[in-house]
């Protein structure tokens, strides 16, 4: 499933970017913990999608 078209509408990109990085680094794919590395910048809407597009890439 590719929602890049719909995450480049509602977000800024270097968010995207930050969010995707994390979860390429990251040994666990916990939206609360990256909710605590990541900070109040992001939302948790903004990591769980981008979570969703880091797992649909990663399966593929």
């Amino acid at each position: 499933m590719n929602i890049d078209y719909f995450l480049t509408e509602i977000m800024d990109e270097d968010h995207l970017l930050d969010i995707y990085d994390y979860f390429k680094k990251s040994e666990t794919d916990s939206v609360e913990k990256a909710l605590d590395e990541l900070g109040p910048d992001f939302s948790e809407d903004e990591i769980r999608l981008v979570r969703i597009k880091f797992i649909s890439e990663m399966a593929n």
